[in-house]
């Protein structure tokens, strides 16, 4: 008999095999408008996850958006400006908010609750002014225009495997990192940063770490965003986008590292599939979202897990059940 541990896990198995062989060979079928929805899908993904490893040590940032436009500005300035190669500007694209995450954080992590999350929106508010404002550098509100394409790519397939490959590459990290005492110890923290204190767990420490991790990746994004954009602007770094990766993190719910995947591919899908409604796109994205945040108060991980609870205790209870005998 296969017990219901194993069973859950040969699922699992089998539907990532199966979702990697249709993502794998999904640009032979699809065409060019589907492959970018999946190109800015797998962007999101990174932003999600990477957005995860700060988040679960219970403070919400307000600025994960802007590494992400840090990181879009910094590759493609030293592109269009020095004339610099990919991977010279995909590293400093990635490094870039990744110094700036840990200033700030140093500044910022001692702070609890919405303290932080206000430090970090004026820190956006900062930085979208300068992305604004400063019209020499970042080309302001016209945004920066004529990016070279990445290495060279013109077309849209070879984008499709190099977003995928980022995507997964940066799924199977905070993967790695979740497993490690370093993750159980962020999670510690977001249940318990006092108690987590007392035991020798360097609370500020880890969360700066956490933050700078997660500009990291959200950098590296940012270069590949530019490139394959190759125009950039403002307005892509958003305040209602710095909400949208919130929202995938909370519906997709954050104890597990697919949950911010699930909510950032399920959410990025509806929005597209919306967008035929026109004008009428942003009450029927709001009803969904609000459906389901009512339908599941703990996201997907918790409806999976309620659902596990279920089916492991009925299967418990019927094993345990004995039929009476016949003399």
């Amino acid at each position: 008999m296969i017990d219901l541990k194993n069973k859950m896990n040969l699922y699992s198995v089998i539907t990532m095999s199966l979702g990697g062989l249709f993502l794998l060979f999904f640009p032979s079928f699809g065409g060019p408008f589907y492959m970018h929805i999946f190109i800015i899908l797998f962007l999101n993904v990174v932003l999600a996850t990477s957005y995860r490893p700060l988040y679960v040590t219970g403070l919400g940032s307000f600025c994960h958006v802007t590494f992400y436009g840090i990181g879009a500005y910094t590759s493609a300035l030293l592109a269009v400006k020095l004339g610099m190669p990919f991977g010279v500007c995909f590293l400093a694209a990635g490094i870039m908010p990744a110094i700036v995450a840990v200033l700030v954080g140093w500044v910022s992590a001692r702070s609890r609750g919405p303290y932080f999350f206000l430090i970090s929106f004026a820190f956006w508010a900062v930085m979208d002014s300068v992305f604004r404002h400063w019209g020499s550098m970042t080309g302001g509100p016209g945004g920066l225009k004529d990016i070279p394409p990445l290495m060279g790519l013109e077309t849209v397939t070879p984008y499709y495997y190099v977003v995928m490959l980022l995507a997964v590459l940066v799924v199977f990290i905070l993967y790695r990192l979740d497993k490690s005492r370093f993750g159980a110890e962020l999670l510690a923290i977001g249940d318990a940063d006092d108690l987590a204190e007392v035991v020798g767990i360097d609370v500020v420490r880890h969360r700066v770490l956490a933050f700078a991790i997660g500009a990291l990746f959200a950098g590296f994004a940012g270069s590949i965003y530019a490139h394959y954009m190759r125009f950039i602007s403002p307005s892509a770094f958003s305040m209602f986008f710095t909400l949208y990766i919130l929202i995938w993190c909370v519906m997709g719910g954050e104890r597990k590292l697919w949950g911010p995947i699930a909510g950032a591919t399920f959410l990025t899908l509806v929005a597209e599939f919306l967008r035929m409604s026109g004008p009428r796109q942003a009450i029927l994205y709001s009803a969904a979202l609000l459906a389901v945040v009512m339908l599941m108060p703990h996201g997907f991980v918790g409806l999976v897990d309620d659902l596990r609870t279920k089916r492991g205790t009925s299967e418990s209870s019927a094993k345990n059940t004995k039929l009476p005998t016949v003399e």
